[in-house]
């Protein structure tokens, strides 16, 4: 066993130079840099679930046609497409509980799920006070977006990249070098750093009707502030 080891030992040994002379012989720089930008958003998104608890199938599926017939007049009346307002089917389906009494019936729901494209905001807030203030509205969650998102997104990386060369400009000046070519690029996702109710690029921001809520602020537009990291790898040129 001993001599087994002893030659696997000389046969790494003899390999070493060999892999030694594979890796890399330039020097290199990484750098991270980051963009970001603050603006208002001029396209918001809309997801509601209406949703009735009445044990009566037809008296449930008439609360959630009256609530959702509501919901598009709303829309139509703040100037939303009817194009712009999709709506699933309403389903009938047991409700999900934490535990029933024994000989309790399982609870049954009416629900139906609408999701609204608002491409002018000046009436945001009237309509969502208004759809805050509606019954039978389980959920509430809003988005806000550009419309020229794509080139947002174009002119951070170019300020990131643009940032990436000069801080590695000046880590070559300090060590005496110059820089080099780029060998390798990286961009994380545009990322949206709002922390404010009602952003749900990343993540959902949801209004439940069990939690209490601040209208005024929730129905607001709200300002976005989008960011844009950049991983970059220089040569160094001696």
């Amino acid at each position: 066993m001993l001599k087994r080891f002893a030659a696997l030992a000389l046969l790494a040994a003899t390999a070493l130079p060999g892999m030694a002379a594979d890796l890399p012989t330039h020097p290199f720089i990484h750098v991270n840099a980051s963009s970001e930008l603050r603006m208002m958003p001029d396209t918001g998104e809309i997801d509601i679930d209406i949703v009735s608890l009445d044990p009566d199938p037809d008296a449930s599926w008439k609360v959630v046609t009256e609530r959702l017939d509501a919901a598009r007049a709303l829309f139509a009346q703040h100037g939303v497409a009817v194009d712009d307002v999709f709506v699933q089917d309403i389903v009938r389906r047991a409700r999900k509980v934490d535990k029933l009494a024994e000989g309790e019936p399982v609870p049954m729901e009416t629900r139906v799920a609408v999701h609204a494209t608002v491409r002018n905001l000046g009436p945001w807030t009237d309509m969502l006070r208004s759809l805050l203030a509606m019954k039978d509205i389980e959920s509430l969650a809003v988005a806000f977006s550009r419309s020229d998102r794509e080139q947002i997104e174009a002119d951070l990386v170019t300020q990131a990249l643009v940032a990436a060369k000069a801080k590695a400009q000046n880590i070559a000046r300090g060590i005496g070098a110059r820089l080099g070519p780029v060998t390798g690029v990286a961009l994380t996702p545009l990322k949206n750093l709002s922390n404010a109710m009602g952003m749900a690029t990343e993540p959902s921001t949801r209004y439940t009707g069990g939690r209490t809520v601040d209208v005024p602020d929730k129905a607001l537009v709200q300002a976005m502030r989008l960011a844009q990291s950049a991983d970059v790898i220089y040569r160094i040129v001696r």
